[in-house]
């Protein structure tokens, strides 16, 4: 009778457990479905007793660090890309190195002297260069991606020199012909009207006050022509 009244003791967890229950049901929910909404995440974390807060900032960080091993991925994938095409452009260069080398002893042989030394050697240094950007491709590379960076700007620009020339060509010739001409025609014989208005008024000012300078003058001569 002790044992019944007394209640069962709840179960506790610890935090590995509890992190290993997650993985758990993840993984069995995996199972069933292959993916998982973003809610479906979060209702999950709930019932575990993880608040949405430190779910959402693991799922930042989660994020951030794929995006960082994706960048890593993407740096060693163009690295080995750029240290095979730094190989292969070492191959061709030895081969012909050793073919003109060859020819090179056999012409010094018939004509005697040690003189082919001198090119060898400049086949030697060469390689030696080429050789080291295998080693250390990241030098090429960066050049490579500062050259692209440069084309992309370049293309960019051309592209948004061509869309402007683009939209002044369409407000251009969105407009008939025929309404461009009239506008234009309009417009001239409003000039020609506002300059006509113009030298009118000018002209009249000008008569005006040489009508006025007269009356000026004719004044005083005549009232002394009436005293006379």
């Amino acid at each position: 009778m002790a044992a019944m009244s007394n209640p069962p003791a709840k179960r506790t967890y610890s935090q590995e457990e509890v992190n290993e229950i997650l993985k758990r049901a993840l993984r069995q929910q995996s199972l069933q479905k292959q993916t998982l909404t973003h809610d479906e995440l979060v209702d999950m974390a709930d019932e575990v007793g993880i608040d949405r807060q430190s779910l959402e900032a693991a799922t930042a960080d989660l994020a951030q660090t794929r995006a960082a091993e994706l960048v890593q991925s993407n740096e060693a994938r163009e690295l080995a890309e750029e240290r095979a095409r730094r190989f292969s452009r070492f191959v061709s260069s030895l081969f012909t190195y050793l073919i003109v080398g060859v020819v090179l002893y056999f012409i010094a042989l018939k004509t005697g002297g040690n003189w082919f030394y001198w090119p060898i050697m400049g086949f030697t240094i060469a390689l030696a260069f080429q050789l080291r950007g295998i080693f250390f491709p990241q030098e090429g590379l960066e050049r490579r991606l500062r050259r692209r960076q440069k084309e992309a700007r370049k293309l960019e620009r051309q592209a948004v020199r061509e869309a402007w020339r683009n939209r002044m060509m369409h407000a251009t010739f969105s407009v008939p012909p025929a309404q461009v001409v009239n506008a234009g025609a309009k417009e001239f014989e409003a000039a020609v009207q506002a300059g006509v208005a113009a030298l009118l008024t000018v002209a009249a000012r000008k008569i005006q006050a040489h009508a006025d300078r007269s009356v000026d003058d004719d004044g005083p001569s005549g009232g002394s022509r009436s005293r006379h």
